[in-house]
């Protein structure tokens, strides 16, 4: 079990935000440091054989390496703008990835979690969690994917029992749709061809005049090219055969020639194409314009008009079959509003049959924290109408006095006993998970005293399984730590820093003592901490040689001497003043105390040991033994409840 405390504003909450973030939840900016570039989190988990083969099965199903050596390794970097990058086991990963496997490895609670308990809608995923009906393979499983098809079915039905009834003016409004585009009859490409015709058409005469006179120049005329290039190459052909040039001059006015005759005849056929018909050019524009009538009027490029006809057609023929599609879609919904009253049947009987256990076992938890006479009911109530998580509704109704009827939680229940509510179904819902790792931030809220110790030793028993951290503001839950940490802020280089720091057993108690006393540390106080670890050191499940169980022994030793010197400077002081008798007096009654109180915490390893402390109790404090023989009357102990002496501070 591990303790973090520490001043209001210390700093606390930003360890349980780098968790928070190592969870998948979503980064923001503000969690950056002014002047870095980005806020970066990392955190090692060694795991158990079960825990390592759960990680491996989620991380296989991400189509993510499922081997690691040592720890998994896992890290999130937060930029300035939000934005980042989340690692697995060396791995860039989604958000998403990220959530599912840091929610198997850390659970948080926080007093924020107030709001589920507050939240009616909430007690139903509460109850079905105890009850493990929203497993994989649960109930509430089948009955959510009966629910999808039923709710698909009955939005078919509606839309189409919309459709019938507009069904005449839609039949009419389809049918001319289909009849304009059947009578325009657009052909694929014909609009593009169209336009590239009309730019023709437009001007066809001064093409057609160039195209004739282009065929004259070249051929008809008297002097035409390609005559005039035929006798060149005749004269060519009849020079000095031993001539290369020659040859080649003969062959290249040969060539002009062909390419001037072929010319001549595109200009015959272009001039041919392009002159018009009458009234072809008004034929043109006029198609042209349906086409793009048509075209602006749905929306659509021409040549998918075509799908649209098809898609219309469709809905026609449907309307017109309308009631015969109408009475097997509701047949078909019929089928399957059966089946998920079959499936709510039997969530509604498994949430009924689990409320009362969930009630008992709340109960239970409730009396180890001090609620003695609380009295839980889980309502369940059925709905008129199935919804996406059942035919229930569940609402926790709750009592803390006796002979008083239960009530909403949410009305009648105080900040206190949220807290010892909230922590009861943190208890309950852990038995059957395998989370590794606890986080409980200030869930202590509204508590104290004896109800802190309860809380304290629900943690600590739940740590023996599991790693906790607790972040706390009362001695008597920090009492329980295996390890203990202090949460303050320093001043370096003009920045402030959050310092964590491991607490020695000496300095746990000036902790404990600080968090029972206040700014001024005295000696009572560190009496009233010193007797609170050694409580705490006999909770159940801690046989007296927990981790440190020599240290804590000299930690009481010391404290024990530290409260003597007090003692005896303030006697010196008042001797003076003729108070010297009292100060003797409440000096050897706090001496004898603490004389019990470190006889108690070293000697109750074995019953042997248990039976010479009640004869004789030794103390050896810096080489001094001190011994009190049997028949003394033996020490009273100082009374110090838990939370008694003084109230912890916020």
């Amino acid at each position: 079990m591990n303790v973090l405390t520490g001043e209001t504003g210390a700093g606390k909450s930003i360890i349980v935000d780098a968790l928070t973030l190592l969870r998948g939840a979503r980064g923001r900016a503000e969690l950056v440091r002014k002047g870095a570039s980005s806020a970066r989190v990392e955190a090692q988990f060694e795991l158990d054989d079960s825990s390592r083969a759960r990680i491996e099965e989620a991380l296989t199903s991400l189509d993510l390496d499922p081997s690691w050596r040592e720890g998994l390794v896992i890290e999130r970097v937060v930029g300035k703008s939000g934005r980042g990058r989340s690692v697995i086991h060396s791995r860039l990963t989604t958000q998403g990835m990220l959530e599912r496997v840091g929610g198997e490895l850390v659970d948080i609670c926080s007093q924020h979690e107030y709001h589920s308990l507050t939240n009616v809608s909430r007690h139903l995923d509460l109850l079905d969690a105890y009850a493990g009906l929203d497993r994989a393979d649960g109930p509430r499983r089948e009955y959510t994917a009966a629910y999808e098809r039923w709710h698909e079915c009955t939005r078919s039905l509606a839309a189409l029992e919309e459709r019938t009834r507009e069904g005449v003016a839609r039949a009419d409004y389809l049918r001319f749709q289909i009849e304009e585009i059947e009578r325009v009859a657009p052909i694929p490409g014909e609009y593009e061809r169209l336009r590239e015709r009309l730019t023709l058409l437009r001007d066809a005469q001064r093409w057609v005049a160039f195209a004739r006179q282009a065929h004259e120049m070249l051929y008809e005329a008297d002097d035409a090219i390609a005559a005039r290039l035929a006798g060149l190459v005749d004269e060519a052909r009849r020079g000095p055969g031993s001539s290369h040039l020659l040859a080649e001059i003969g062959e290249q006015l040969s060539t002009a020639q062909i390419a001037c005759e072929e010319a001549a005849s595109a200009a015959n056929r272009f001039a041919a194409e392009v002159e018009i018909e009458p009234g072809e050019l008004d034929l043109a524009e006029e198609r042209l314009h349906e086409l793009e009538s048509l075209r602006r009027k749905h929306r659509l490029d021409l040549d998918e008009l075509a799908l649209r006809a098809d898609t219309m057609r469709a809905e026609l023929t449907e309307l017109d079959n309308a009631d015969e599609h109408l009475e097997a879609l509701a047949a078909r919904e019929r089928e399957l509003r059966a089946r998920l009253s079959e499936r709510a049947k039997v969530l509604s009987d498994a949430r009924q049959g689990a409320s009362a256990e969930l009630a008992r076992a709340i109960e239970g938890e409730l009396r180890a924290l001090h609620l003695a006479d609380a009295r839980l009911e889980v309502r369940v109530e059925e709905l008129g109408e199935p919804g996406p998580r059942g035919a229930d509704q569940v609402e926790f109704l709750f009592t803390a006095n006796r002979g008083e009827a239960a009530a909403p939680l949410t009305k009648v229940a105080s900040g206190g006993e949220l807290s010892r509510v909230l922590l009861a179904f943190k208890g309950v819902l852990a038995t059957g998970d395998h989370i590794t790792t606890y986080v409980f931030d200030e869930v202590d809220a509204g508590v104290g005293g004896a109800v802190a110790e309860a809380i304290g030793r629900r943690l600590y028993a739940a740590s023996r399984g599991r790693q906790v951290l607790c972040i706390t503001h009362l001695p008597q839950i920090a009492a329980f730590a295996d390890a203990h940490f202090r949460v303050d802020k320093v001043a370096l280089e003009g920045r402030t820093v959050t310092r964590v720091e491991r607490l020695d057993d000496g300095a746990r108690v000036e902790e404990l003592a600080r968090m029972l006393g206040g700014a001024r540390v005295t000696a009572s106080a560190r009496e009233h901490a010193v007797q609170l670890i050694a409580e705490a050191r006999r909770a159940p499940g801690n046989d007296g040689a927990g981790p440190g169980e020599a240290k804590v022994t000299k930690a009481v030793a010391k404290a024990r001497t530290k409260a003597a010197a007090t003692l005896e400077t303030q006697g010196v002081a008042s001797k003076g003043r003729g108070k010297g008798k009292a100060v003797a007096k409440a000096r050897t009654k706090a001496a004898a105390a603490l004389e019990t109180q470190g006889a108690a915490s070293k000697g109750r390893t074995t019953a042997k040991a248990k039976a010479k402390a009640k004869s004789k109790t030794t103390s050896k404090t810096k080489g001094k033994t001190t011994s009190k023989s049997s028949e003394d009357p033996p020490a009273k102990p100082t009374k110090t409840g838990r939370g008694s002496r003084a109230r912890p501070r916020d």
